[in-house]
């Protein structure tokens, strides 16, 4: 890197390896992915508080939470949820919180309180504030993580070596920071991708939304437990929730102006209650749903991570679990790099991995969005038809394939999903999915056992095992210096006679019946290495 860029006060600017703008969701899940594998990391942020007063989020899913599983934070994320899973798993639609009940969907957004052999951890209700409280406190423990509260990027100029960002602190004063790579995760209205001159493409949706907070400790519902209530009534159409159990609640009402909202609140609660309810409002919100999608996720070492990247609406639940899903995958993949263990070409998989991912959800969301409260009617068969894939998703958020990825085997060319996989879950082992998910006799998860490299997963230990070709797997992983960990399967394992080798996201890289015909080159991006080029950062910078 340039030794010679100095900060404005003529102070060499600070080095690090990677730059995360941005503590959000994506921010925050980048740190920690980074973290895990050891990597040093500054992250700015211009909020030095979360605030409470809007929820956001209010849905992490499985596929989330198997994340913050293998970050060590799931249990501290249940701990300070308000709504434990045991205490409701169901959405209900109604003529108003007073009733009478139209129809249920229960065991919504993958909640569900009993152990299920196809995911190591089941979704969790509670709103995104929560889940921000909770990753800042565990990225401040990690040695390799620095996070910089009240810090914003204000200009980035890129080079061969790197970039260099301009970063303001709360104190108004200017410095410099010098990264080999900077993550944008600071959303639509970010300096990040405007800097870089990415724009979105899409559309927006020309209805208002109407956000309300309010407390009401004496309300309830006759209808029961439920993390959604959907209103199809005379009175008002829209849906509420409880964020605690303590008298909080949230509701969201389609087609509503701000200034009607604002004046008409107590009319607009009553008309979802069902009667007038003595309430205190504490905050109002308008925003319109946004299908966009960046024209590219990158610009040579800056590369644009969650709502830099997408926007989708919040139905379905589907928009900060996306940007977790980039956050990981560009995390691990940078990881490797700094490590020397994958040359620099493996970032070019994270646009051709996630791009396909993104717009599916997108596409899913907008279905979505095309039923909401005030246009459904009062017939329980039709809610059940047109809604199910907005609570019953475990297709999209478990089933996605990263199949034609130029790290993952090649397979031939991947249907593109159709509508039917987005609530249809079927494990399977095809190179690019997620390795299916299997409880041990000892009641842990079979992904607790993965190592924070590559794993390779199969009969190592039986009658059949490839010894000689587990040998030679091990010894190229030690060439490249790959951390690579061996795992038998548990008897009960449907896939235990095949050869799978695991990336650290827990995706299949390849799979094969020999261990001999798993190219571990091509699943660190390090194929050409066979016509002698050198690929790894420690072989550049010999070079």
């Amino acid at each position: 890197m340039d030794a010679t860029v100095s900060n404005p006060a003529g102070h060499p600017a600070e080095h690090t390896p990677v730059l995360v703008v941005g503590a959000g969701p994506a921010g925050l899940a980048a740190a920690a992915e980074l973290g895990l594998h050891g990597v040093a990391c500054v992250v700015v942020e211009p909020r030095t508080e979360v605030s409470h007063l809007r929820p956001r989020a209010k849905t992490t899913n499985i596929r989330t939470m198997e994340h913050l599983r293998r970050w060590g934070v799931a249990d501290s994320l249940r701990a300070a949820a308000p709504l434990p899973v045991a205490w409701s798993q169901r959405v209900t639609f109604c003529e108003s919180l007073s009733g009478p009940r139209i129809t249920d969907f229960d065991n919504a957004f993958g909640l569900t309180a009993e152990r299920d052999d196809r995911y190591a951890e089941a979704g969790q209700q509670v709103p995104q504030p929560v889940v921000e409280e909770v990753l800042r406190d565990h990225v401040r423990g990690l040695p390799s993580v620095e996070l910089r509260l009240g810090h914003a990027a204000t200009e980035l100029v890129q080079d061969d070596e790197g970039v260099t960002v301009t970063i303001r602190d709360d104190a108004g004063i200017s410095y410099l920071i010098r990264a080999r790579y900077v993550l944008g995760c600071d959303g639509a209205s970010g300096v990040v991708r405007e800097q870089i001159g990415v724009r979105y493409t899409g559309r927006s949706d020309l209805r208002p939304n109407f956000n309300l907070v309010f407390r009401a400790p004496e309300l309830d519902s006759p209808l029961g437990p439920a993390v959604q209530y959907w209103v199809v009534g005379e009175r008002g159409a829209g849906v509420l929730g409880r964020l605690d159990l303590h008298g909080a609640w949230w509701a969201i009402l389609p087609g509503v102006e701000a200034d009607y909202g604002v004046r008409h609140a107590d009319e607009l609660i009553a008309g979802l209650v069902g009667h007038r309810v003595e309430h205190e409002l504490v905050a109002t919100d308008t925003w319109t749903a946004r299908m966009l999608v960046a024209e590219r996720f990158r610009d040579r070492r800056v590369f644009l991570v969650g709502e830099s990247a997408h926007l989708n609406p919040p139905w379905g639940g589907h928009g900060f679990n996306t940007c977790v899903g980039d956050a990981v995958n560009i995390g691990w993949k940078i990881a490797a790099v700094e490590h020397g263990w994958a040359p620099a070409r493996i970032l070019d998989s994270y646009e051709a991995e996630r791009r396909g991912v993104v717009e599916q959800t997108v596409r899913s969301a907008e279905t979505n969005l095309a039923a909401l409260a005030d246009a459904l009617p009062k017939d329980a068969e039709a809610i059940q038809t047109t809604k199910r894939a907005e609570f019953h998703s475990l297709g999209l958020v478990l089933g996605y394939s990263y199949a034609g990825s130029p790290i993952v085997q090649p397979t031939g060319p991947r249907p593109r999903a159709s509508d039917g996989e987005v609530t249809s879950y079927t494990p399977t082992t095809e190179p690019g999915a997620r390795l299916p998910h299997r409880w041990l006799p000892d009641g842990s998860s079979l992904y607790d056992r993965l190592g924070a490299g590559f794993t390779l997963v199969g009969p190592i230990r039986t009658d059949r095992a490839d010894r000689p070709g587990v040998a030679v797997l091990v010894e190229r992983a030690e060439q490249l210096g790959v951390p690579l960990t061996l795992l038998e399967p548990p008897p009960s394992d449907l896939w235990r006679e095949e050869f799978l080798l695991v990336r650290p996201d827990q995706h299949i890289a390849w799979r094969a019946d020999a261990v001999a015909d798993i190219d571990l080159d091509l699943a660190v991006g390090s194929a050409q290495r066979r016509r002698g080029v050198p690929e790894t950062k420690q072989e550049a910078d010999a070079a």
